[in-house]
């Protein structure tokens, strides 16, 4: 199963990134410096009180949130884009409940310890919440039952997501959250730098523009389906930002395949192995678990897959470049044009030059 279903998420790696011996003391000290989350210098006071509207209802926030706390992905990492650590965040069992690399650079920047984090993954963690005491919930790309958006709200004013459930791009994401802590302004500034970084990107990398691109999951288990994203999934969002367009396929795919729908996360479709041929693209992105590459590789599953055979496929693995697609923020997006784009460059140069 793709990233973002039921069944993916129970089996993800439970490596992490961890955190190097020297940085411990500064990251994981759990006590934050509330001056920093306490006074956003360019928080706009007079839009107070204002009314969120989002997919669980409306919130209303009465004044300039001092104590933030994040649940779900991406709304951390978009908190300290906007100079604001939140004063609790959830840990992530797809990384190990490691810490990525993007949000320990944002910490970095900050100069501020990193708070305590909470597991969310086997249920809310309203005992933590409540301890925290929040001021505001920020839930843009999270997931939970509509029936417990009543109890978050009664610890603080809850702001859930906009459309599905943890698939909320990174530009709705970051407007949501900058205009829910009085940092509209800023919101808006940090989208447009990240989109002039993407910009910049691509003028070095040309063949990228207009090659067609799909994004699978692919299993070590002989025969297993292949999971394909679909075209208004987060990965593909990210990936229609580099330059690359949905392959024809992938309309085939969205027609014949069978749709994998959990409520929640990026809409997939699986694809039988034995019709892998017909994944035709320009680039193929292929999201592995980690302790399964090698088999992966050895067995050649991707074999049959014709943009593998002219050396156009790259491997992102659940626990790092995919988890930045998946849940994508302005941080993760720029951890991206390092390190996938380059990637997706010389698949896309390979296709060309197989014309």
């Amino acid at each position: 199963m793709a990233v973002g279903s039921d069944n993916e998420r129970e089996g993800w790696t439970r490596r992490g990134l961890l955190v190097g011996a020297a940085a411990l003391p500064f990251l994981l000290t759990g006590c934050l410096d509330k001056s920093v989350a306490a006074r956003p210098a360019d928080a706009d006071t007079d839009a107070f009180p204002l009314d969120i509207k989002h997919a669980l209802g409306t919130t209303r926030i009465e004044r300039v949130p001092k104590r933030i706390a994040a649940l779900g992905w991406s709304s951390t990492d978009i908190c300290t884009d906007l100079a604001l650590m939140p004063v609790g965040y959830p840990l992530a069992p797809e990384r190990g409940e490691g810490l990525s690399p993007w949000l320990l650079k944002s910490a970095g920047v900050l100069n501020v310890p990193l708070p305590p984090g909470y597991r969310e993954d086997t249920g809310l963690p309203l005992n933590e919440l409540r301890k925290l005491k929040p001021d505001v919930i920020l839930a843009a790309n999270a997931s939970f039952d509509a029936d417990d958006f009543p109890t978050l709200s009664q610890i603080a004013p809850t702001v859930a997501w906009p459309g599905r459930p943890a698939d909320t791009d990174w530009r709705t994401a970051t407007s949501l959250i900058a205009k829910t802590v009085g940092r509209p302004g800023a919101g808006d500034g940090l989208v447009k730098a990240v989109e002039t970084e993407i910009a910049a990107a691509l003028a070095t990398y040309p063949d990228l523009n207009g090659a067609t691109v799909l994004c699978l999951a692919a299993r070590s288990a002989p025969g297993a389906s292949f999971e394909v994203y679909a075209e208004e999934s987060n990965p593909m969002r990210v990936l229609k930002d580099f330059g690359l367009r949905p392959a024809p396929a992938l309309r085939t795919i969205a027609a014949e395949g069978r749709a994998v729908d959990p409520g929640k996360g990026p809409r997939t479709f699986l694809w039988d192995a034995s019709r892998a041929r017909q994944l035709d693209a320009d680039v193929i992105v292929v999201s592995v678990r980690p302790e399964e590459r090698h088999d992966i590789e050895q067995n050649d599953v991707l074999g049959p897959i014709p943009a593998h055979a002219r050396g156009a496929t790259t491997i992102v693995t659940t626990d790092l470049d995919l988890y930045a697609l998946v849940a994508p923020s302005t941080a993760s997006v720029r951890w991206t044009l390092k390190t996938l784009m380059p990637e997706l460059a010389r698949c896309a140069y390979r296709s060309k030059a197989n014309v």
